[in-house]
Formats: structure tokens, sequence, C-alpha cells
């Protein structure tokens, strides 16, 4: 019998089971999946390729009484081992959307199957990245703060307030706890701007009340997770880049921007 090829290898199969929380208003919940069920197309590998294989999702339509009060399903398949930890612990977009789907979640069941395997050990947990801490401050200096990431990149985002509030076609930013922000110096000097959101919930900006450079948000809708701007950090100009959301809204000269300038 000869190897089995990348093509011919059982694929992964990644079940997620979820009940919602009774009190999501319907628009809050339609947001939340309309995001979900982007993740094949946004969720990209190292190469800035798509990785998922597919995506299944639906409402429980069993008439059998052993639900265990779970709502929804979501059947998602990866073609190796990898590529589904990548997407458990690294992937950016997928780690944003968790972030913001945890206060929706009342309850869950996740389990992984390899088609035909009923025995033997399940795979290792993988390594996660430890944190590295990186010293951050306004425009003048006046606020100074530490924040800890991990597998720290920028995440860029198109939405329409960004681009309003940066004055530019995208920021860039990564989630975090809040507790793995702590303001050094100026914290008085924090003031803040609030305004309502995609979801509707409200979305809080921490910026300098001098030269008003943000220094985080706080999304009513992601609980103790904060956004934080990757670029204020020292050695922001360093990061590479680790995804993108809001893609729709992505400035149609964007991906063209350093060939014309290199060219110019």
């Amino acid at each position: 019998m000869g190897d089995i090829s990348p093509s011919q290898a059982p694929l992964i199969t990644h079940i997620v089971l979820f009940k919602y929380r009774s009190d999501i208003t319907w628009t809050d919940l339609q947001a939340h999946f309309d995001v979900f069920l982007q993740l094949p197309k946004k969720c990209l590998n190292k190469d800035g390729k798509p990785y998922m294989v597919s995506m299944k999702a639906g409402k429980n339509q069993s008439w059998e009484p052993f639900s265990k009060s779970l709502t929804h399903g979501f059947i998602l398949e990866f073609a190796s081992q990898s590529d589904l930890d990548y997407y458990l612990t690294r992937d950016p977009v997928h780690l944003a959307f968790s972030a913001a789907a945890k206060p929706f979640i009342e309850d869950s069941v996740v389990i992984d199957i390899h088609d035909g395997v009923l025995f033997g050990p399940s795979p290792a947990a993988p390594t996660i990245s430890q944190q590295k801490t990186y010293p951050g401050s306004c425009h003048c200096q006046s606020i100074t703060w530490e924040a800890s990431l991990t597998d720290a990149k920028h995440i860029l985002c198109h939405c329409n307030a960004c681009q309003k509030l940066g004055g530019g076609p995208y920021s860039l930013n990564a989630i975090i706890e809040r507790k793995d922000l702590r303001i050094l110096k100026g914290e008085e000097g924090l003031k803040v701007y609030a305004y309502k959101g995609y979801s509707g919930k409200e979305v809080r900006c921490f910026y300098c009340a001098i030269c008003t450079s943000h220094v985080y948000h706080q999304q009513e809708i992601m609980g103790e997770k904060i956004i934080v701007r990757t670029i204020l950090l020292d050695g922001g100009r360093e990061l590479g880049v680790g995804g993108e959301i809001f893609k729709e809204g992505r400035l149609g000269w964007v991906d063209e921007l350093g060939k014309v300038l290199d060219g110019a």
C-alpha cells in the first residue's frame, strides 16, 4: 500500500455547539453570524491564503430531547492538525472574533474528530507563545504605558469608524486583556469618546487630551478585552501584519500603493 498523499489524508472536523444567551437581541445575533460565516474567507495562513476547507452552520432542528439546551452547531473542516492549531491559537482574525463572541455564549461543547479514528491518544495541545511586554506612548509623551502581547502583529481594521477617527485608510491594532495594559504615567490625562459600534453596543475610545493619540478602545461587546493601537508601541514599526478585519471597507488603492510609490 502506497503513502497517502496530502489530498487523500482525512480531514479534521472541528465541531462547535453553542448555547446563546437568551437576552441577546436579534440584531446582535445576526451580526455575530454574519462575521462567523465570513471566517472561511477571512482566516488566512502565513502565505495569505484561506486554509479552512469548509464550514457548515445552523440552528438545532432536532425533535429529540437530547440537545442539553445547546441551540446552534458549527462544523469546520481543516486539512491538517497544524491548520486547526493555528486557527485556535494564533489566527488573529479568529482570535478577534472569539473575543467579540464570548459575551454572547452561555455554554458550549467542542470536539474534534478524524473520520474513522475511534481509538488512540488525542493530539498534544500546541505550545502557546509567551507574552512580551512593549512600552508605548502618545505623541506628546504625556501618557506612557506597557502592553503585554502574545505573538504581536498588526491587525489592520478598515472600518469606517477607524478611518474617520484616524484620518487614514486603516488602523493598526491588537486585542489583549484589559489587565495586560498598564498605564505608567499620565492616566489623569486620558479623555473618553464614546460611540455606537456596528453591533449597536458602545465603543469607548481612550485618548490623550493634549495630542489626541488613541491609547486603547474598549468595546462593550468584548467584555474584558480591549484594543490597543500597535503602532504606538515601541518597536511597532517593525511588527508584521497578522490579518485584517472589515476587509469590505478597504480602499481600492491600498493593495497597489506600494507598487505605485515604488514606481514613481
